[in-house]
């Protein structure tokens, strides 16, 4: 049919015949006649460095609610642009962990890190939650692991505020919690009093271990006091199980107790300003293990959770201590279990659960049925990663078969990496 009135054609007779032979004009339904044009034969406008087709992050399964939230076309456009497959990319301040959750869908290796704990809380989160998406949709996912490497903002906080002194690191930690110094201390382990009680202030660039807490209690029973206090940034794993043993073995109570960060802020003057000091998390859980067929099989329950609270703004204290006691597993956003924990070697998600935006409901006890083949015995680790982002963890021990009654233990990690 004919063309409607009005101007359609930029082309003279001849070459409308001509794309007329080569079916290269499309009419459409009104008769508005169309140069069909091929991707061949158009190369294109090169990527300006403005892309308004990238729209704002999707609600649902790719919002996170992290302030700085990048949308995933976004990462995906740079990453397949500047990488190919099995390539590694690193994103050293990953935020919400938009990076690598685009890297992982584009078969892409990656690393990822950042300072805030909240950063790598969300990231975890994230990443574990595409774990299960691509699991469900019988696509392939690697594992990853989560790692401290550093000590920076206490590190920095030396090296310019104290010019690298660990003595005046001791003087403020002990003004805050208003301990006395000692003078002239029959060891160089103990650095106040406070109270009945002696304090022992840890190093700043170190973790409080068990091989440095005995000597501790040693000094303290030697001086004839009862109680110790230990103000560390770090504890071991395991400390707490073992300070209890050394009570029973020296008549000493060591009470381990984190350093705030507080302590580092210039606004905070020492003996002055209050600032909180808490105890280590407890954690306690316990194996459940049934045998069937000759194999043990093994799940894990929460029995108490008690956040230590050493993160929360002062303002906001008094009205969690109370709920911390009542209700602690209400604290609880992560926690995951490593069947076959060995020490030195990273921690295996074996099993995990958390909470999500929508659904706040939380597992206490999991149900991944984990086998044991053989009849040797078995060390699990729990890790829990409360609402603040803070990280602690509980050891139990699964007998061989025919062993004794397992254990438990409970220590606390730096949080959040």
């Amino acid at each position: 049919m004919p063309p409607p009135p009005g101007r359609h054609w930029a082309y003279d007779q001849d070459g409308i015949d001509r794309l007329e032979a080569e079916n290269r004009i499309y009419f459409s339904k009104t008769g508005v006649p169309y140069l069909k044009q091929y991707l061949d034969e158009s190369p294109g406008k090169p990527c300006q460095s403005i892309w308004p087709d990238v729209r704002m992050t999707r609600s649902g399964y790719e919002r996170v609610d992290y302030e700085t939230q990048k949308p995933e076309a976004l990462l995906e456009r740079i990453i397949a642009a500047s990488s190919k497959e099995g390539d590694l990319g690193a994103d050293l301040f990953c935020g919400s962990g938009t990076t690598a959750a685009v890297a992982e869908k584009l078969n892409r290796r990656w690393i990822m890190a950042d300072l805030g704990r909240f950063a790598i809380h969300t990231s975890r989160k994230r990443m574990i939650e595409l774990q299960r998406q691509r699991y469900s949709e019988e696509k392939p996912y690697r594992a990853f692991d989560v790692y401290n490497l550093g000590r920076y903002e206490r590190q920095w906080w030396q090296a310019q505020a104290l010019e690298g002194a660990d003595d005046q690191h001791r003087e403020i930690v002990l003004a805050f919690y208003r301990a006395e110094p000692l003078t002239g201390a029959s060891s160089p382990l103990l650095h106040g009093r406070k109270g009945p009680a002696m304090v022992s202030v840890d190093g700043i660039d170190s973790i409080l271990t068990l091989g440095e807490l005995r000597p501790i209690v040693e000094a303290v029973k030697a001086a004839g006091a009862k109680e110790v206090h230990c103000l560390a940034w770090e504890f071991e794993m395991d400390l707490k199980r073992n300070a209890e043993a050394l009570e029973h073995e020296y008549r000493v109570k060591a009470r381990l107790i984190r350093i705030p960060r507080e302590v580092m802020e210039k606004n905070r003057r020492p003996g002055v300003d209050e600032v909180p000091f808490f105890e280590m998390a407890t954690l306690a859980a316990e194996p459940v293990v049934r045998v069937e067929g000759g194999v043990r099989i093994a799940d894990v329950k929460l029995t108490n959770f008690l956040p230590s609270l050493s993160e929360v703004p002062s303002k906001e204290l008094e009205a969690l201590k109370e709920r911390a006691v009542r209700s602690g597993f209400d604290f609880i956003d992560f926690w995951a279990v490593d069947f076959d924990h060995h020490d030195g070697q990273p921690f295996n998600h074996h099993w995990q659960d958390y909470r999500l935006r929508k659904d706040r409901t939380l597992k206490t006890v999991s149900d991944c049925g984990h086998k044991y083949q053989d009849t040797a015995p078995h060390t699990i680790c729990v890790k829990v990663i409360d609402v603040f982002g803070c990280d602690t963890s509980t050891l139990l021990e699964v007998p061989g078969a025919g062993g004794s009654r397992s254990r438990n233990a409970t220590s606390r990690r730096r949080g959040g990496r």
